[in-house]
C-alpha cells in the first residue's frame, strides 16, 4: 500500500511539474510576442527572443542599432522580479556590454503586478505590462 501511494504521489507531482513548465513557457512566449507588438506600435521594429548566458537568463531580449530591451516574464511579479532584472542588467553591463545600446528599456511582463512592484517601477522607469495594456508605461 505504501509503495502504491508513493507511486501515485510521484505521478501527480510529475503532472504538476509538467503543467508548471507549460505555464512558464506559455507566459514567456506571450511576453515576447506582446512586447514585440507594443514596440512595433511605438515605431520600433525589433526581434524579441530570450538571452541565455552562463550566469544569467533573460526571458525578453531584443536590440536594434539604438534600442535594447531587457526583461522578465512572470505570472505574478513583485519586487523580487524587479531586483532580479536590475541584477541581470548589471551582469550584462559588466560582462556583455556589446549587447547593450544607447537606449536601454527594462520591461517586466506579468499577469499580476503586485502594488510594491508598480510603485518601484514608476520610480525607476521600468516598463510593466500585461496582454491588455501597460501597468507602468515606458518612458518616452
Amino acid at each position: 500500500d505504501f509503495n502504491r501511494m508513493l507511486d501515485m504521489i510521484d505521478r501527480r507531482l510529475t503532472r504538476v511539474e509538467r503543467t508548471l513548465e507549460k505555464l512558464t513557457l506559455d507566459i514567456e512566449e506571450e511576453a515576447r510576442s506582446i512586447v514585440r507588438h507594443r514596440l512595433g506600435e511605438m515605431g520600433h521594429e525589433i526581434v524579441i527572443s530570450s538571452l541565455i548566458k552562463p550566469e544569467l537568463e533573460l526571458n525578453i531580449y531584443g536590440a536594434t542599432d539604438e534600442l535594447c530591451v531587457l526583461g522578465e516574464a512572470s505570472v505574478r511579479a513583485g519586487l523580487s522580479v524587479l531586483r532580479d532584472l536590475k541584477r541581470k542588467l548589471r551582469i550584462v553591463e559588466e560582462r556583455y556590454p556589446e549587447l547593450l545600446r544607447p537606449r536601454v528599456v527594462l520591461v517586466i511582463y506579468t499577469s499580476l503586478a503586485m502594488p510594491e512592484l508598480i510603485e518601484e517601477a514608476k520610480k525607476e522607469g521600468i516598463w510593466v505590462l500585461k496582454a491588455t495594456g501597460d501597468i507602468v508605461a515606458p518612458r518616452a
